[in-house]
C-alpha cells in the first residue's frame, strides 16, 4: 500500500471526506445528545438505527477494488469516492429531527474536540486512500471517546451550575412542592401551576424537565424572589433517582401521581418502580409536611409502609369513603370532562375541557394539595378549571377550520392511557358521526411484555376504530398482527410518523372525524437512516 503523493486528486478526496465528516459529526451528535450522552445507550442506537456509513463507504469499496483489479484510474477512484462524499453530506444535512441538536456549550466543545480527532483521523487517507472507510465508521467511538476526554471538565462545570441552583433553593422563602409518578405528573404539574396562580407567582418548568440538571437550568435562568410556590417535577430512570432530585429541591409538599409500568424495562420490576416513586414520599415525611397520593398508589408496600408510620402527613385521593378528597362522580358531558369531588367535607363540582378519564385523579390530586396549603381559593376553581389551559401533546384537543377533530396524546407512552385514548377516540368520533383515526409507534420500555401489551392494544384498535397507521411497525409487529385481527380497521404502515400524518391528511378530510396521535417516539426509536 504506497503512499498517496498529494496531488490535486487527493486534495479534493481529503476535502471533500472533512465535508461529510462535519456532517456527520453533527448528525450524530443529534443522536448522542437524545441518548442523554450516555455511551452505552448511543451505541445501541447505532446499531438499532443503523447510525454508521453505508453508501460513501461501498462507493470507495467498489471504486478502489476496481481501480486495483485494473491496475489504473486510482485519479478516478478518487473523484467518484469525492463526489459521494459531497452528495452524502448535502443529503446528510436535509435531515430532519423531531428535536434537532440543541447547541449548548456543552455540544460546542465535544463538537470541537470530536472533528479535531476525525480531522487528524482523516489524514491517514494520504497514506491510503481507502482508509476512509474506517475514518467513517469511526465517527460514534470519535464522539464517545471525546466525551470522554472532556467529562471531567464537564462535571465540573455541571457541579458549578448545581451549586448555584442550590444556593438559589436555599434562599427561596416560598413553598416547594415535588410532583412524580410514573405517568400524570407533567399534567398534575401544569394544572397545579395554574390553580396556585390564583394566590401567587408560580415557579415550574414548562415540558417535561424532571432532571437534576434540566431543573438547575432553569432554576438559575427564571427563578425569582417574588415567587410564591415552586413546582419541581421529578423523573426517575433507576431506583435513587428521586432521593437524588428530593434532596436537591428538598419539597415539603410531595404529590405522588400513579405507579405504573413506564419505565419498566429500567427498574426491572414493577415492585422496584413503587420503591423508586416511594423516595419522594419517604423525603417529604422525613423532613416537610404533605404527601397527597391515591389510594392506588398506597397499596404498594413502601407507601403503606410510609403511610402507617406517617399516617398524619398523608392526604389520600380516592373514590372510598375513607377517601380526604373522594371522587364522587367523573363523566364526559358535551366534550368536557364533568367531575364532582368531596374535599374534606365540602362539594365541589367542576367541569374541565380534559378527556380522559384519569384526569378525575389529576384534578382531584390538585384540588387536595389546594386544600391544604390555599383553601381561600378553592371557591375560584370552578371558574378556572372551566378554562383549563391543557397540558401540550397529553390528549390536547386542536380544533382546526374544515378540518377533522385532532387529539394529540403524542406524550403518553403507558398502557393504561393508550387504551383510555383509544376508547375515546371511538367514543368521539361515534358520537361526532365521523371516522376514528389512529397513527401510532405504540409504547416504549415495556421490558419482557413488550409483545404481549402491543398485542393486545393492537387488537382493541383493531376493533373499535376506522384506521389505524402503525409508525416504524418492524418495531411492534405483534400491534400490526392485533389490529388486522381485531376485524374492522384498514391498518397501514408507514416508517415515520410524518409519512402517517400526511397519508391520514390526504384520506380524512371530513369534519366530523376524529384524528389521534398516540405517542410519538424520538428520532432514536422511530426511523432507521441510510447514511
Amino acid at each position: 500500500m504506497p503512499m498517496l503523493v498529494p496531488t490535486l486528486f487527493s486534495v479534493l478526496f481529503f476535502v471533500a471526506l472533512l465535508g461529510l465528516l462535519h456532517v456527520r459529526v453533527h448528525t450524530l451528535l443529534a443522536y448522542f445528545q437524545q441518548e442523554e450522552y450516555e455511551p452505552g445507550r448511543f451505541l445501541a442506537a447505532v446499531g438499532r438505527m443503523r447510525l454508521y456509513d453505508v453508501i460513501s463507504s461501498l462507493v470507495v469499496l467498489v471504486a478502489f477494488a476496481l481501480a486495483g483489479m485494473l491496475g489504473r484510474f486510482r485519479e478516478l477512484a478518487l473523484l467518484v469516492s469525492a463526489a459521494a462524499f459531497v452528495l452524502v453530506a448535502l443529503r446528510e444535512r436535509r435531515f430532519r429531527f423531531k428535536k434537532p441538536l440543541a447547541l449548548t456549550e456543552r455540544v460546542g466543545r465535544l463538537r470541537a474536540l470530536a472533528l479535531g480527532i476525525a480531522f487528524v483521523l482523516a489524514l491517514a487517507v494520504f497514506w491510503w486512500a481507502p482508509l476512509a472507510i474506517i475514518v467513517l465508521q469511526l465517527v460514534p467511538l470519535v464522539i464517545i471517546a471525546a466525551n470522554a476526554a472532556l467529562q471531567p471538565a464537564q462535571e465540573r462545570i455541571n457541579a458549578r451550575y448545581i451549586a448555584e441552583a442550590r444556593e438559589k433553593l436555599a434562599a427561596f422563602e416560598g413553598v416547594k412542592i415535588g410532583v412524580t409518578g410514573s405517568f400524570g405528573k407533567t399534567s398534575v404539574k401544569h394544572i397545579l401551576a395554574q390553580a396556585l396562580a390564583l394566590d401567587g407567582n408560580v415557579f415550574f418548568s414548562r415540558g417535561s424537565i424532571n432532571t437534576v440538571l434540566g431543573l438547575t437550568r432553569h432554576i438559575r435562568q427564571r427563578l425569582q424572589p417574588g415567587h410564591k410556590y415552586l413546582i419541581a417535577e421529578m423523573g426517575a430512570y433507576q431506583i435513587g433517582s428521586i432521593e437524588r432530585l428530593a434532596e436537591f429541591v428538598r419539597p415539603e409538599i410531595g404529590i405522588i401521581t400513579a405507579v405504573g409500568e413506564a419505565h419498566l424495562e429500567r427498574f426491572g420490576s414493577i415492585e422496584n418502580v413503587a420503591q423508586g416513586k416511594s423516595e419522594l414520599a419517604k423525603f417529604v415525611c422525613e423532613h416537610g409536611r404533605l404527601v397527597v397520593t391515591t389510594e392506588a398508589v398506597l397499596k404498594w408496600r413502601p407507601f403503606n409502609e410510609l403511610f402507617t408510620r406517617y399516617k398524619q402527613k398523608f392526604m389520600v385521593i380516592g373514590t372510598s369513603e375513607a377517601a380526604d378528597v373522594r371522587i364522587l362522580e367523573s363523566r364526559l358531558e358535551k366534550e368536557a370532562r364533568l367531575i364532582r369531588l368531596d374535599v374534606e367535607g365540602r362539594r365541589l363540582e367542576l367541569s374541565v375541557p380534559l378527556l380522559a378519564s384519569y384526569n378525575a385523579g389529576n384534578i382531584a390530586l390538585v384540588v387536595g394539595v389546594v386544600a391544604r396549603i390555599a383553601p381561600e381559593i378553592l371557591d375560584s376553581l370552578p371558574a378556572l378549571f372551566a378554562k383549563l389551559e391543557q397540558t401540550p401533546h397529553r390528549l390536547e384537543k386542536k380544533e382546526k377550520v374544515s378540518a377533522p377533530l385532532l387529539l394529540d396524546d403524542a406524550y403518553n407512552s403507558n398502557e393504561t392511557g393508550f387504551q383510555e385514548a383509544v376508547e375515546m377516540l371511538h367514543a368521539l368520533a361515534t358520537g361526532r358521526g365521523g371516522k376514528a383515526v389512529l397513527i401510532t409507534p405504540g409504547i416504549v420500555e415495556l421490558g419482557e411484555r413488550h409483545e404481549e401489551v402491543h398485542r393486545r392494544l393492537g387488537e382493541l384498535s383493531g376493533r373499535l376504530l376506522d384506521a389505524v397507521y402503525v409508525v416504524n411497525p418492524e418495531r411492534i409487529p405483534s400491534f400490526v398482527e392485533g389490529a388486522r385481527a381485531g376485524g374492522r380497521a384498514m391498518v397501514e404502515t408507514v416508517p415515520r410518523f410524518g409519512d402517517a400524518q400526511r397519508a391520514a391528511d390526504r384520506q380524512f378530510r371530513d369534519t366530523r372525524d376524529v384524528v389521534l396521535y398516540e405517542n410519538d417516539l424520538p428520532d432514536v426509536l422511530e426511523e432507521t437512516r441510510l447514511l
